[in-house]
């Protein structure tokens, strides 16, 4: 073993006053490994939201929207290789009305059988007795819509359409019963609250205003790509040849701001952590400028004898290392600990209204652990190179003298 890693190993052990000494040291210990426990949940739950309300998007979004005012011929889709799957669809505004409970809901008709291959329906939807169905009086609505209403499966529920019909008495909204026959599960709240499937051909004839030869409501497609990394060059491709008669815009771009949101809040969360890193640190660097004074007659001794300031330099700076490796290695194993007893227990509940998702995800991405342990390494080294250096420059003669 180098004498300079041995003596930074038998400097770490007290001689004198060892209870003070322990606890200086568990101390310096425990404060960079609080910090890293502390970095490595954080991450690791901002990693899993942001994964896990991405996920959920997936399954209610289409990787690209195209929306017009006139009709899409759909040969178009076929002219790009990058498009696996679309499916037509119509979003429109309508009350939902069951015995004297009324809410307002937004509506989007589908062709089922295309839709589910456009976006993760099997997920979301959950149908009695498993079939996986969309006829023509038939309604899926968000489940937490459903709680609101007090219907169950097979229940007839009545929409009100912004439709409008004449009639003898006036102009009055089109009005249209429908049978409950499955649910929404998104895991979104929002959507859950406020989104209904209905079939796309009868959608067609409801929202069709014959005073105005117009659909009422928002048409388009929605389209799913061979390859999501592909998403903003066939957006950008689909712009150029629809014009700008059609509106076409990504999943990524309708939740832009969400994301954003996500990616600053990480940031500075890991800015405000490495702060208890960073406090750690001058408790390293107090505890090695400590162990310079106590050790600083031995210090002018090895000097005397001929050690060089570097190799004096080198036994403090090593021994500032072990002390926050030290605090990494055990950081680390209570990380990931306290993130298995989160994800396992949920011992908090998030509330569906505020946030995407009512459970407090954790999912450890390798980057996100690195970036933590090199943060806690660099502030580390930083922490020990000063007190080191200080120790290195005593004068051996004034220390054998007075020490």
């Amino acid at each position: 073993m180098n004498y300079t890693i041995y003596l930074a190993i038998k400097y770490l052990k007290p001689q004198k006053d060892k209870f003070f000494s322990y606890l200086s040291l568990a101390i310096s210990v425990l404060g960079i490994a609080t910090g890293v426990c502390t970095l490595i949940v954080t991450l690791a739950v901002m990693t899993g939201f942001h994964r896990e309300i991405k996920s959920r998007l997936m399954s209610v979004y289409p990787h690209i929207l195209i929306t017009s005012d006139y009709d899409i011929d759909e040969k178009i889709f076929f002219q790009f290789k990058e498009i696996k799957n679309f499916s037509p669809f119509i979003y429109s505004q309508a009350i939902i009305k069951n015995n004297d409970k009324v809410y307002s809901c937004v509506v989007k008709a589908i062709d089922y059988d295309k839709e589910k291959d456009v976006v993760n329906l099997t997920k979301i939807v959950k149908f009695k007795d498993n079939v996986y169905s969309l006829n023509y009086n038939q309604i899926i609505i968000g489940k937490e819509l459903a709680k609101s209403l007090n219907v169950v499966v097979n229940d007839e529920i009545v929409l009100i359409l912004p439709t409008h019909i004449q009639t003898p008495f006036g102009s009055f909204p089109l009005t249209e019963k429908f049978i409950v026959v499955g649910f929404i599960s998104s895991g979104i709240y929002e959507y859950d609250n406020n989104l209904c499937f209905i079939d796309y051909n009868i959608a067609s004839k409801l929202f069709y205003n014959k005073n105005t030869d117009e659909t009422v409501g928002i048409k388009g497609f929605g389209v799913k790509l061979k390859d999501d990394s592909q998403i903003e060059i066939l957006t950008k491709k689909l712009k150029a040849v629809l014009g700008h008669t059609k509106k076409v815009i990504s999943w990524i771009e309708m939740n832009y701001n969400l994301f954003s949101a996500l990616k600053l809040e990480k940031i500075i969360m890991i800015i405000v952590v490495s702060l208890i890193i960073i406090v750690a640190c001058f408790i390293i660097m107090s505890n090695l400028l400590l162990k310079g004074i106590q050790k600083s007659k031995d210090i002018g001794i090895l000097m005397a004898v001929g050690m060089d300031r570097k190799s004096v330099k080198k036994i403090f700076f090593l021994q500032g290392m072990i002390i926050n490796l030290s605090g990494i290695f055990l950081g680390t194993i209570l990380g990931f600990f306290l993130g298995f007893l989160i994800k396992e227990y949920q011992f908090v509940k998030l509330p569906k209204e505020v946030y995407y998702i009512d459970k407090i995800p954790v999912y450890f991405h390798l980057p996100d652990i690195f970036l933590a342990l090199s943060i806690a390494v660099v502030v580390g080294v930083i922490a020990s190179i000063y007190p080191s250096h200080k120790i290195s420059q005593f004068n051996p003669v004034e220390i054998i003298r007075y020490g």
